[in-house]
Formats: C-alpha cells, structure tokens, sequence
C-alpha cells in the first residue's frame, strides 16, 4: 500500500485495518509525514483529525514542524481548525517545540502554542514563565489567550503572577493583574493592585451612564425607592464597592452560571445594586430569584418587608434561554401575586393571589379567555399562552417597575451602583474572576 492509501485505511471499517495502517505509518517515521500533513490541511479528506493525530502523537517529535506548518498553511475555517486541534493536541513531548513557538511572528500560532502547553496540564506549568510575555503580547487574541492558561492553572501560578505585579515585565502588568482577579480576586491580590483598581474605577465613575441589564439568567428585586443604603442596610448587604454600571451588569451574569457546575450557592455570594433608576433601585443578582428553591422564602419575606417600608417590591427570574419566568409583585406590605412558569417543571406550590390585571389584558389581547376558577385552556391557547409566558417577567417589570433590559443611557439616574455581599458571600468570600470595566 502507498502511503497515501495506509492513511485513508486509518477511516476503514474494520478495527485490525486500522490498526495495522496506523502502525505501519509510524514505522514510517518521517517519511508519512507529507502525506498526513496533507490530510490535515485538506477539509474534504474523510479522515478525521482525531485519527491522524493519534498517529502524529506516536511519530514523535519529527511531526512538530510539519503540523506546524500545516496549521500557518491552513484555509480558513474547517481546515483551520482540524489543524489547530492536531496542532494543540500532541501533547507533552512537544513541549520544547511549543515553547519555541510562544516567540512565532504569526500571532496565529503564538496563540496555537499557548493553548497547546496549557493543555499540557502540570507539564505547562514548568515552562509557565516563558508564557509570561505573552501576557503583554501585541495581539489581543493572544493576550486573552495567554490570561486564560494561567487562570487554568490556578493557584500554583499565583506567586509567578504576584512577581510579574512587582517587577514586571511592564507590558504584561495588565495580563498578569487580570489572572489574579479569575484566580482567587482579593485574595491574591495586593493592597496596592486593589488600590490601583480602585482608583481606575474612581476615573471611571464620573462619566459612567446605565446600560441595559441582560444575563443568560436574570434575576432582580426592584424597590420604589432611591434609598439605595436603605435598601442595603434591610436586606443585609455588606461591603459596598462602587462600581461602572456596565461592570456590575458584567458581574451579575457571570454570577448567575456560578452554580451550575460547583457549588450551588456560588451563585448567591454577590449583587449589583443599581444607582436609583427613575425612581426605583433594582438589586440584580441569583440571590434575588423567586423561584429558587434554597431562596424563594427570603425573597418573598424580603418584598413583603421592603414593600411595608418603601410601598413597591417586585422580585423576577427570567432566562434569556426561553427556560421560563417567574414573577413575584408586593404592595404595602403584603404580597399581591407570586407565579412561575419553568416548562417542564411543576411549580404550583409557588402560585399566590389572582392574575394580575397585566395578566388578563395580555390574555384578551391574544383573543384568550379571561382566567377563571376550573377553566382549562385547549391545547392551541396553551401553546399561545406559554410563549407569553416565557417573557412574562420582564414585560410585566416594564409595566409595573422597570423592564432592566430597556435601561440606558436615556434613563434617569442618580447615584452609583455597587457590588455587595450577600450573607453567602460573607461565609464563602467574595467571587473571584475579572470584571470588565
């Protein structure tokens, strides 16, 4: 067999094929090299990258400089990126090839190499140093690139980071600051970065103007006051930390994923406590989701509460996933409705009050029957009647409050958001991670 059909033999039905083709290109040493690099770059060729990578994996280190090159030749797109994933995949022994490569001209494969020795588990560890200039690289891709392997590697890289802070390179200062805050936050960060933080967010603060509130999860207590340490000091937050609007909205969004993989109650450390918003404060974060099971009492304790003392109190949770809303509305100390729709999901147990008039205006609007005791919508309402209430939480906020995702620049306000602690984030201590300011 030509080498070209020993590589077109690694995609054969049977498995003995494919073995005996995969050994016999690797006792071919260098000399299958062309005809697998070809392969690669080729986006219609019916073997798959994972196959040919295991056979450029076991050639050694003779494959480094041909993948290489392959990946600088590649077309864009399919091509590109089957050479990339071989390309970051050879793993360990090609160690001091992707460590000459940190200092490539093409930006494309700089940032190639430092994914690929991040991949290289503890092994990239030892060569971290070397990926510190990279913190300051020229291309931004690059840059994130580079900040992103050290968040990877976690606090072993802390003390090489706390030294590019003190001494440098100067370049990759920035880089090296942003790692810390993904890693560990405050914790590994010294008194003078988090002074020079501050201070960049006091340049910040003068000219800083709302911007829209959207998560991928998005929950809020909105409260018919401006008294944003009133509504701080009742609810219990702590360690206030004046932040740009843009920022706190960042930081929300990254909290509201903060649970799905790890700890639950990740989710709960933190919120964004807006400036006072044409008359409302919004306090935005997990922690003020109705529906949640480890919350939905404190929250609807809370708005009862807030409600006796500044008259409103409305508490929301909306996916921008269509995953579902839920609604809870407070007058004057007493709660005038609570509901949750979550397809899927039985949450009766949280229906409190008559629909609201909102409710029954929408429903007329659709030409849908008004709710009533035993009524049971057909199957087509139902249909209509569940994409309305997919969004119902932020359409009835724009109705009774404020709809966060329609605030601007053009809104009214006074004041300054801040980030504060919840009582998770007293006993768990504040999120780590880089907020975009």
């Amino acid at each position: 067999m030509t080498t070209h059909q020993l590589v077109l033999a690694l995609v054969d039905r049977d498995e003995a094929v494919r073995r005996t083709a995969e050994d016999a290109l690797v006792s071919l040493g260098p000399a299958a090299l062309p005809a697998l690099t070809e392969h690669l770059s080729d986006a219609a060729s019916p073997v798959r990258e994972a196959a040919l990578l295991s056979v450029l994996r076991r050639t050694g280190a003779s494959a480094f400089r041909p993948v290489l090159e392959a990946l600088r030749s590649a077309a864009p797109g399919q091509a590109h990126w089957r050479a990339l994933r071989v390309f970051t995949g050879l793993g360990a022994t090609a160690l001091d090839g992707y460590t000459g490569a940190l200092t490539h001209e093409d930006p494309v494969v700089r940032r190639a190499a430092i994914m690929a020795i991040s991949k290289c588990g503890d092994d990239g560890v030892l060569v971290a140093e070397h990926v510190v200039p990279l913190l300051g690289d020229p291309d931004a891709e690059v840059r994130r690139a580079a900040v992103r392997s050290f968040s990877s590697w976690g606090a072993v890289v802390v003390p090489l980071l706390q030294a590019v802070r003190r001494s440098g390179p100067g370049a990759a200062r920035a880089g090296a600051l942003e790692a810390l805050a993904e890693i560990g936050g405050e914790a590994v960060m010294s008194a003078r970065d988090m002074a020079a933080l501050e201070r960049l967010v006091r340049i910040k603060l003068p000219d800083d103007v709302p911007t829209p509130i959207s998560c991928c999860f998005l929950s809020w207590i909105a409260v018919s006051t401006g008294d944003q340490d009133g509504v701080m000091d009742f609810l219990g937050l702590s360690a206030p930390r004046p932040v740009p609007f843009a920022a706190g909205v960042f930081a929300a969004d990254c909290d509201s994923h903060a649970g799905l993989d790890e700890n639950p109650l990740d989710q709960y450390r933190r919120v964004f406590v807006t400036p006072e918003l044409a008359g409302w404060t919004l306090v935005v974060g997990s922690w003020c989701d109705p529906s949640s099971a480890e919350r939905e009492a404190e929250v609807l304790d809370a708005c009862a509460q807030l409600s006796a003392q500044y008259g409103r109190a409305q508490a929301y949770w909306h996916s921008d996933q269509h995953d579902g809303s839920a609604v809870l509305v407070a007058e004057q100390g007493t709660i005038v409705r609570r509901f949750a729709y979550i397809p899927g999901e039985d949450m009766q147990h949280l229906e409190l009050g008559v629909p609201l008039a909102y409710e029954q205006q929408r429903r007329a609007a659709l030409g849908l029957p008004a709710p009533a005791a035993g009524h049971v919508d057909t199957e087509e309402d139902e249909d209509e009647w569940t994409w309305e209430l997919l969004d119902l939480a932020p359409n009835l906020a724009g109705e009774l409050s404020l709809d966060p995702r329609s605030v601007d620049a053009s809104t009214l306000a006074q004041g300054t958001g801040v980030l504060a602690l919840t009582e998770y984030g007293r006993s768990l201590s504040a999120p780590s991670g880089a907020l975009r300011l």
